[in-house]
């Protein structure tokens, strides 16, 4: 499954079962999810994400080129407040951050070094002045 169905799911369902026996007799994995719905939606479609997709795919955002990386970065950032409901390590976690990161310079190699030497050639051009000479 995408990242993309794995947030747009079912993220309000908190039991499976008879009235009143709660969620006895489920296996283990659905209990989780089930847990996780009880944060708030949002919460519970990110913890999702990083529980069943441990390496995201990337390269659908190439289409907007550099313009989702502020974006993923802030996503990521934000998931981090979140790893305390899902089984994975800082340091994992961390390892996922720079992978993502690694995806978006790999898949825009020639973007990511206009653009530096570009802001690179702009400081340049903006510390030299043109002599006039007179003829």
């Amino acid at each position: 499954s995408s990242v993309n169905n794995t947030y747009l799911s079912n993220h309000t369902l908190v039991e499976i079962g008879g009235f009143g026996f709660g969620n006895v007799g489920n296996p283990s994995a659905i209990v989780e999810y089930l847990t996780l719905n009880k944060l708030q939606n949002c919460a519970a479609a990110i913890c999702k994400i990083l529980d069943s997709h441990p390496d995201i795919d990337i390269e659908p955002l190439f289409q907007w080129k550099l313009k989702c990386l502020p974006l993923v970065v802030r996503w990521l950032e934000n998931a981090r407040s979140y790893l305390g409901n899902v089984n994975e390590s800082t340091g994992t976690f961390q390892c996922r951050q720079l992978s993502a990161l690694y995806k978006f310079v790999r898949g825009m190699p020639l973007l990511t070094v206009d653009g530096y030497r570009g802001k690179e050639m702009k400081e340049i051009e903006s510390k030299s002045k043109k002599r006039k000479f007179d003829l």
